[in-house]
């Protein structure tokens, strides 16, 4: 999936009601929900970086791994803003366990639409370098981004209506 897709699946997720789990709910679902692609960064390598993509951030030591260091990103941030008196008194405290429990949630959504379409994911990387191909959407896919921002939108809406 691109990252647009994946960040709107963060928010879909948010929009749920995770988001009220804790302070900072939104942000740590949509970048728990991109996370994995940590490893694009190898393509200013060149074309060997690419037998890097959706392999080792995508599978199973990562998924354990990435959602703890962004629940510290996320705690070190709402700490750095409150230090600096810049944390918004609107915000709801930033409870850990909670944040925890949505950045695996966000993380583990990534991995799963990556499977989903054609050109797949190495789920069990490091430990066996098989792909694994879900073949029903492709990369990009408009009607997905249609129904997410719809669905968004639509949930937004209601909730500022009291909803």
């Amino acid at each position: 999936m691109d990252n647009l897709t994946h960040s709107l699946i963060g928010a879909a997720l948010g929009q749920t009601g995770l988001k009220k789990l804790s302070g900072l709910g939104m942000p740590t679902l949509i970048i728990a929900a991109n996370i994995p692609d940590i490893d694009a960064a190898c393509s200013v390598y060149g074309i060997q970086s690419l037998e890097m993509r959706r392999g080792l951030t995508h599978g199973p030591i990562a998924m354990l791994v990435l959602p703890v260091l962004l629940t510290g990103l996320m705690i070190a941030f709402d700490r750095w803003q409150a230090r600096r008196g810049k944390r918004p008194e609107a915000r709801a405290p930033v409870r850990p366990w909670q944040l925890l429990l949505l950045a695996v949630i966000g993380t583990l959504s990534h991995p799963a639409f990556d499977w989903l379409n054609s050109y797949g994911i190495r789920l069990l990387e490091p430990f066996s370098s098989h792909w694994f191909y879900g073949d029903s959407i492709f990369i990009i896919d408009v009607w997905m981004w249609a129904m997410l921002i719809g669905g968004i939108f639509w949930s937004r809406r209601a909730e500022r209506r009291g909803g």
